[in-house]
């Protein structure tokens, strides 16, 4: 066994064709894994140095192997290279002796790979590599580094996916936003009071929608909801009234009983309504497609105080409850269920794929809300309380009861 690198003179490594931030990553690493104990030099494709320790290639420099980096039998060598780039430098390469990363690499990848060479290089090379754990720690590392890259490509395509899917939804929502603006305004002719009020509900559904795509957008992105709320003191009768007309036509499909009984707040709600409508509509629908013909949903809305149901993030708010008579779900899921793309096991996925539950729980927390699921055996009930607007007087007296 050889000694650890230590006490060993400076590892050579040598940067091929990196832009400025990627060296800068490198040099901070390695100077809090071996200050002092290694050389870093920046080349170029063509003057790459020889017989280095380690080899990390730019390869968006130039797809061409180094011809210093093709000889070299024992280093330890890194290609960063970008997606489109990734299939034909692989295939270019002469064997499999490569780590890949996916340009732009981000500190913490390339700091796992300088942590892996520096834990090798504490070593002699020897020929008895097969037998070595260092060795084979380091064949996991790449293939958990190429796992990595992988995943952070189907992440891409994913993300690019649903930003072109909700650009082409909004095209033909502003376009029927107009039209609704152009009947309400009586520039196509004159209509009844029924059918501007019917043109209103429409204009919010379609702004509902329309903050709808920002949440997916949101979700796909790990964008925050919070800097999108427009808040304000909103009657939470009239959102889970716009949210109820609008689940309806679905819920009559089903012949589905739906109930509303909602006490008065009492105290102001600041919220975002056309974001709080979009909670209780997924909800909603939710609860219209799992249960049965014939069934009922309940919604119950009530000051959250009154019955002890309170939380650090909301400790007096009003609270709204949504139940049917679906199937139930199994207890060990009742917190997966907001994950997003989280299915839940077996036949009936309440679930609902994962992105209507995730959108509501995104929203609640942005408004310092809780959300969360019971459920009996039969049946299921999604619960959401909203904070209340506080005065000064009542954060202090808050304060004084948590450090009495």
């Amino acid at each position: 066994m050889n000694p650890p690198y230590e006490a060993r003179d400076r590892f050579r490594f040598c940067l091929i064709g990196a832009n400025r931030p990627v060296a800068e990553m490198c040099r901070a690493s390695l100077d809090r894994l071996c200050a002092g104990l290694y050389e870093l030099q920046e080349c170029t494709p063509s003057d790459a140095l020889e017989n280095a320790d380690v080899y990390i290639w730019d390869a968006d420099s130039g797809t061409e192997l180094p011809g210093a980096m093709a000889r070299a039998t024992r280093a330890m060598k890194l290609v960063v290279v970008s997606k489109p780039l990734v299939s034909s430098v692989q295939k270019s390469l002469p064997s499999d002796d490569f780590v890949f990363l996916h340009n732009p690499v981000t500190p913490l990848t390339m700091r796992v790979f300088l942590e892996s060479a520096v834990a090798r290089l504490g070593w002699n090379n020897s020929d008895e590599t097969s037998s070595d754990p260092v060795f084979d720690r380091d064949r996991i590392l790449q293939e958990l580094l190429e796992t990595n890259l992988k995943l952070q490509e189907h992440d891409e395509d994913r993300t690019n996916f649903l930003t072109r899917a909700v650009h082409d939804i909004r095209v033909p929502l502003t376009a029927v936003q107009g039209y609704c603006g152009l009947l309400l305004a009586g520039q196509l002719g004159n209509i009844n009071p029924e059918q501007a009020r019917v043109l209103r509900k429409m204009q919010r559904s379609l702004t509902r929608l329309d903050g709808l795509a920002t949440a997916i957008t949101d979700l796909s992105t790990r964008a925050g909801v919070r800097s999108h709320l427009n808040l304000a003191t909103a009657s939470i009768e009239a959102c889970v009234d716009q949210a109820v007309h609008e689940i309806l036509p679905l819920a009559e499909q089903k012949h589905i009983q739906v109930t509303v009984d909602l006490e008065p707040p009492s105290a102001p709600l600041l919220v975002d309504s056309g974001q709080i409508e979009q909670v209780v509509v997924n909800l909603l629908d939710n609860g219209c497609k799992f249960t049965p013909r014939h069934g009922s949903i309940e919604v119950r809305g009530y000051n959250a105080a009154r019955d002890g149901q309170t939380s650090a993030s909301a400790p007096w708010g009003y609270r709204i409850d949504i139940s049917d008579n679906g199937p139930g779900i199994s207890v060990s899921r009742l917190d997966d269920i907001f994950r997003e793309y989280t299915s839940c096991e077996g036949p009936i996925d309440r679930s609902g794929m994962g992105l209507g539950l995730a959108i509501c729980r995104t929203i609640v927390d942005a408004h310092g809300g809780r959300i969360w699921a019971d459920s009996e055996g039969r049946g299921a009930k999604f619960s959401v309380i909203l904070p209340y607007v506080r005065t000064q007087a009542e954060e202090h007296g808050a304060l004084r009861t948590m450090n009495a």
